[in-house]
């Protein structure tokens, strides 16, 4: 009791003496150089961040951003005759082919790579001789514009791998190609069109240079292989045209595929590069195919060319136009790399000291 007395009587008059209207204007008199702003607090923030699981994701973003298709084939013919009235000569063929592409596309930049060869051989009348021998290498980098349209350049090496002869009746052979001799390289730059479905590739390319080279001096000296006689190099400067397409049908066992190449140099006619394949596919590993491939060149002397030449005749255009069909049944593998899902960002991020004011 006596307690709260005493606490009453001390409170009462210093609660009498608190007037609100008087500690400010007290505070009004204080110099402002007398009052110190409060320090800023400092506010930590951290987040998780783990070192292992960013070097897992740009490993999943790697695979993502590369594909692969590596496809060797082997197919084997053979024709015998026994007694037949008709006649013939045995013949055993083979054909090797080798076809690898490699992709590599980021949200802007991609890149196009594909090897393609084929090699074959026929032995016939106690010969054997190539019945077909080339290898094309391109790579073609571009830059996304929008979403079909892309800012490209190409470079294209084309040539074959063995010597090659001609074997006239009762004569020897005649040397007529080798590696490098004819080879020729292009170079360009320009724009690619491509639908989201990628079965269709068009480059165009209004700046374009070819470079022919005859790398032997017997094959320079004798010509025709589109450099002038007695010379190795020739450069061309001019526009290309590449179309790409493919397609599969009757549930994915039939493919077909063709490609278009065409280069106009500005002072002569163009030359052409037509190339059409028909896969048929009855297992995994057992398959058909049909190549039907033109090339037309009026710089290069063909047979016919040659034979109206020779009968002082002028030879027409389609006199150039050269013609490979080939029909075989064999083995063909197609190892591709696995599509990927896509890849889920982390919220794992590096670690970070902010401050707030």
């Amino acid at each position: 009791m006596l307690p709260a007395l005493f606490l009453l009587l001390w409170a009462g008059p210093a609660a009498a003496q608190f007037n609100p209207k008087k500690q400010a204007a007290k505070l009004e008199a204080v110099p402002d150089t007398l009052i110190k702003p409060a320090k800023p607090t400092t506010e930590l923030k951290f987040e998780l961040y783990s070192d292992a699981y960013d070097k897992y994701l740009r490993k999943l973003r790697s695979k993502q951003r590369n594909s692969y298709t590596f496809k060797p084939g082997l197919s084997i013919t053979q024709v015998s005759f026994n007694n037949w009235q008709q006649g013939g000569d045995n013949s055993y063929s083979g054909l090797a082919s080798l076809n690898f592409e490699h992709n590599y596309t980021a949200p802007v930049f991609s890149i196009k790579t594909v090897f393609d060869a084929k090699y074959g051989l026929m032995r016939t009348t106690g010969q054997t001789r190539k019945n077909v021998d080339y290898f094309n290498v391109s790579t073609t980098p571009s830059w996304n514009i929008s979403e079909r349209w892309k800012l490209s350049s190409s470079l294209i090496w084309r040539s074959q791998f063995s010597k090659s002869y001609d074997y006239p009746k009762d004569k020897p052979k005649v040397w007529k190609s080798s590696f490098m001799a004819p080879g020729t390289v292009e170079i360009s730059g320009g724009f690619t069109y491509e639908p989201p479905s990628k079965k269709l590739n068009i480059l165009l390319a209004p700046i374009a240079g070819k470079m022919t080279f005859v790398l032997n001096d017997s094959l320079a000296r004798k010509g025709g292989l589109g450099v002038e006689t007695g010379k190795k190099f020739k450069a061309e400067i001019g526009a290309q045209v590449r179309i790409n397409y493919k397609t599969k049908f009757a549930k994915d066992k039939i493919e077909y595929i063709t490609k278009l190449e065409s280069f106009w140099n500005y002072t002569l006619p163009p030359s052409a590069t037509w190339g059409n394949t028909l896969n048929f596919k009855f297992t995994n590993v057992v398959s058909a195919q049909l190549i039907v491939n033109m090339i037309y060149n009026d710089q290069i002397t063909t047979p016919n060319a040659q034979e109206k030449r020779d009968e002082g005749r002028v030879p027409k255009p389609w006199d150039y136009l050269q013609i490979y069909q080939s029909v075989g049944f064999g083995l063909q593998f197609n190892i591709a790399s696995k599509p990927h899902k896509p890849i889920q960002e982390s919220t794992i991020t590096r670690s970070r000291l902010k401050y707030k004011k």
